[in-house]
């Protein structure tokens, strides 16, 4: 068989695979994203070993990932954190610096390096309420306080994720032979190309809508990710980093529109599951069984996802409790706070690329998806249908 047929049947084998399973984790009203992580799990040395990481796989999945990260900065309205109060913001430092702290103390018990420790703490700091907001949704809590506060607290907490990973990826880069001259002014450069776009954002999305192509005010924007997104990986930092920042920046100016909303999640929901499904083939248990005992390995994914849960749920409770909230309403909006389901996986792949993290707590990682993905909704629903 040719080259070119195994890489369009390995594409195949691989979005198949993930949208048998994302309609049946969506049958359950679970998030897609656990489909796809089970396909990569099916299909890589975990079961069947079918798929194997190549180039191509690995080009398209980060490709993917850029695009999904590029398009969370998008829908990170500003407008909404400032609607929702200072209560939010505060909520979100609350869960961010819990989370990150109690995780950085159980790496350490764990006796793990302060490299990889950081880096686990900042693993565990994001929130992804994609699950939450389904479920206040479904039981028509959205626009109740307890919902308001969820919605803007997800906008801050990503914000405030992401510039913990910039500071720790800063880190690690400089350790992996990345000159601090060179990372450092990767970072200014950022913050300077941030301002300019957020500056003239307007102008930017005008000089895009004068274009005679009709697509030019969907696809520019995402030129423009690209290029602030190679940018950043040029100077030694992580390219989501740019990414997220640069759809941060655009989304001053580029309201998401029934059109934009038709055309950004349909790019994206074609090319993000080979990431998701490349975090799967990533994961190989039995490598873990080979190197450590399977007792500690089980004794580091319950720490982690204890660590993960008990973050954010006291964090963001204690923090919303302090703002005026009752009991009931500040462990929801802690539970609600709760769930990971992309970045924190985006920080973990990017962690064992680098050697930084090792397959056991890869393992935790997803892990802790599963588990607050998979409780969240029912914990939502008894704490604030029956309140």
């Amino acid at each position: 068989m040719s080259s070119e047929a195994l890489i369009l049947l390995d594409i195949t084998l691989v979005i198949i695979c993930a949208k048998v399973l994302e309609e049946l984790f969506a049958k359950i009203k679970q998030p897609p994203l656990l489909g796809d992580l089970l396909a990569g799990i099916l299909l890589g040395p975990t079961i069947l070993g079918i798929i194997r990481i190549t180039d191509n796989i690995e080009s398209i999945a980060w490709l993917g990932i850029v695009l999904l990260i590029f398009l969370a900065g998008l829908e990170s309205s500003i407008e909404d954190l400032k609607k929702y109060g200072k209560s939010a913001g505060i909520v979100a430092v609350g869960g961010v610096v819990a989370t990150f702290s109690l995780a950085l103390l159980v790496s350490l018990y764990l006796g793990y390096s302060i490299e990889t420790s950081l880096f686990i703490a900042v693993i565990l700091a994001p929130t992804s309420v994609s699950v939450t907001v389904a479920t206040l949704m479904e039981i028509n809590a959205i626009r109740t306080p307890v919902g308001e506060t969820i919605l803007g607290a997800a906008v801050a907490d990503d914000v405030y994720a992401m510039v913990l990973f910039s500071i720790v990826y800063s880190m690690l880069a400089e350790e992996e032979g990345n000159p601090t001259y060179k990372v450092v002014t990767g970072i200014i450069l950022l913050l300077v190309i941030a301002f300019v776009i957020s500056k003239f954002s307007k102008k930017i999305i005008g000089f895009f809508m004068k274009s005679s192509l009709h697509d030019a005010q969907f696809t520019y924007p995402i030129i423009v990710g690209l290029i602030v997104a190679t940018i950043t990986a040029f100077y030694g930092l992580s390219p989501i980093i740019g990414a997220y920042f640069a759809g941060l920046s655009l989304s001053i100016a580029l309201p998401m529109t029934s059109r934009a909303r038709q055309y950004y999640p349909l790019l994206v929901d074609f090319i993000s599951p080979f990431f998701f499904v490349y975090a799967g083939i990533l994961l190989d248990p039995w490598s873990i069984l080979g190197n450590i005992e399977l007792s500690k390995a089980l004794t580091t994914a319950f720490l982690i996802v204890v660590a993960g849960v008990v973050g954010k749920v006291v964090g963001c409770g204690v923090a919303a409790w302090l703002q005026g909230f009752d009991k009931r309403s500040s462990l929801a909006i802690g539970v609600g706070m709760m769930p990971r389901a992309g970045v924190d996986l985006v920080i973990a792949v990017t962690g064992l690329s680098l050697g930084v993290l090792t397959m056991d707590l890869y393992f935790s990682a997803l892990l802790l998806i599963y588990v607050t993905s998979i409780t969240t909704p029912f914990l939502l629903k008894k704490l604030v249908a029956e309140h």
